[in-house]
């Protein structure tokens, strides 16, 4: 029974780190694609169109310097870099576990850690994007943050069970 829910642990891990693997991928390959999209929402301009009163209220806020943006950028990719590797590690120590090659706290313990990584990301991005005040113009951006959010979360919930 041990080895089952190890297994179980692993595939929900495993979820997490290949979506995290795609994702980052796409990002090393086609930066622009997010980086531009990091922009319109740190440089605030959907906003600044739509909702011109409340924009005026927190203009301060917005970031237009391209080096900023950036590196804003790389520093996301760094991080979802490491917790997609993590994870996918984590999904490896897991099944080996299940095996009895490696200790279950050992790879328990990794699987919590990296989990935690990918729900701090998308954490992150959701305290940022609410900073730039998002959910005026970037919805589907806010909703896909929460929803990766809790994906991460209820597997962590699992892992600590």
């Amino acid at each position: 029974m041990v080895a089952i829910l190890f297994l179980v642990d692993a595939a929900l891990v495993a979820g997490l780190g290949v979506w995290m693997t795609v994702a980052v991928a796409d990002n090393w390959i086609h930066p622009r694609l997010n980086e531009e999209a990091v922009a319109l929402v740190v440089r605030m301009e959907l906003m600044e169109q739509m909702y011109p009163d409340d924009f005026a209220i927190i203009a301060h806020r917005r970031i237009d310097s391209p080096e900023l943006i950036g590196r804003m950028f790389r520093t996301v990719r760094l991080f979802e870099t490491l917790a997609a590797v993590l994870l996918l590690l984590s999904a490896l120590l897991l099944a080996l576990a299940a095996a009895g090659v490696v200790a279950g706290t050992l790879a328990t313990g990794a699987a919590i850690l990296s989990s935690t990584l990918f729900v701090s990301i998308w954490a992150g991005f959701v305290i940022g994007g609410n900073y730039f005040a998002y959910w005026y113009c970037h919805q589907w951006a806010q909703s896909n943050h929460f929803m990766l959010m809790y994906w991460g979360f209820f597997v962590l919930l699992v892992l600590m069970l």
